[in-house]
């Protein structure tokens, strides 16, 4: 079975992953031409790429793909390395790759790409850092992350709301603490503002700022009967990783355990409830919310002792993205 597969470290499994992730993605290898990269009111260095890639749009396909695997593997070392699994499994990677490919939408140089690049560098600090003796230095890090992660996508700003309940969760909540986080998250834009003042160019970036609006309409999104039923299994298997996950083994795990799945759990709160901050972005930013949701699916398939219902809902969710893919093709 798949997920109990998964949760070894059978020598073949790097391969298999690479194979599933080509299969999610042959829609997008074949439909490469009607990828699309946003460039009106983009973040400042995603501005570059957008421009730079928008009329290469196969390379920038295999650029996203190279990008989705790095990602991939980058974060099954972060949840495997801080124990939320066992240190010999590739669920991470598996649950991230599946969630993150579903959707056509991400197909190609993404902001998202960009973001989460960061952001999981930035996790993984954050993870790490209470322990470190320089603790000011690795918060300055952490804000510093989050403040690049947002020069390619905005609203992964938001995030350094993260980072403050982090200091929270791990008793670090001082002035220095919080002078530290949010010079990290200003020192970019400082340059950045500095740039365009320089240029002539800082009131029309601002405009974009004005066009940001709480959108709670997102019923009206161009969704598949596939993808609202994906949408269906996936929220089924999160509402129940979420139950049995924080209300039934969270407390039996060491505090350090604790800790960092509450974070996760942040994590995933902030990266739902901003959906409705993100404006033109809203057909991509569930890419955001793949990160903590992957690590904590993938800690509740872990620690799931009925095996026979991890598989069966994870196959079905794999049923459906699958057949919605064919439908497109």
């Amino acid at each position: 079975m798949i997920i109990g597969k998964f949760k070894t470290n059978h020598p073949f499994l790097f391969g298999q992953l690479i194979i599933i992730a080509i299969i999610f993605w042959l829609d997008g290898f074949l439909f490469f031409r009607q990828t699309e990269l946003p460039g009106r009111n983009a973040a400042p260095l995603y501005l570059m790429i957008s421009d730079l890639f928008e009329n290469y749009k196969l390379i920038s396909l295999f650029f996203s793909f190279f990008f989705m695997l790095l990602q991939a593997f980058m974060f099954n070392r972060l949840i495997a390395d801080k124990n939320i699994v066992d240190r010999n499994s590739w669920l991470p990677a598996l649950i991230f790759i599946v969630l993150i490919s579903s959707s056509f939408n991400l197909f190609g140089l993404q902001p998202i790409w960009f973001a989460n690049f960061f952001m999981i560098i930035a996790l993984e600090k954050v993870f790490e850092v209470f322990d470190e003796d320089t603790v000011n230095i690795e918060i300055f890090n952490v804000g510093l992350f989050i403040s690049i992660a947002s020069l390619f996508y905005f609203p992964a700003t938001l995030f350094i709301i993260l980072l403050i309940a982090a200091l929270i969760i791990y008793y670090q909540i001082n002035l220095r603490a919080i002078l530290a986080s949010v010079a990290g998250l200003l020192l970019p834009w400082i340059f950045v503002i500095l740039y365009y003042y320089w240029y002539d160019l800082l009131g029309e970036k601002l405009n974009y700022l004005r066009e940001l609006r709480i959108n709670f309409d997102l019923l009206s999104l161009p969704i598949t009967p596939f993808g609202w039923a994906a949408i269906g299994v996936i929220g089924l298997i999160s509402v129940i990783a979420i139950v049995k996950l924080y209300l039934g083994t969270l407390r039996d795990k060491p505090i350090r355990i604790r800790k960092r799945l509450q974070i996760l759990l942040i994590y995933l709160i902030i990266s739902i409830l901003s959906i409705s901050f993100v404006g033109t972005h809203v057909k991509v930013h569930h890419g955001i919310i793949v990160i903590p949701l992957a690590g904590i699916i993938a800690g509740f398939f872990q620690e799931n002792r009925r095996a026979l219902l991890g598989e069966i809902l994870f196959s079905l969710l794999l049923l459906l993205l699958l057949v919605g893919k064919l439908a497109r093709i």
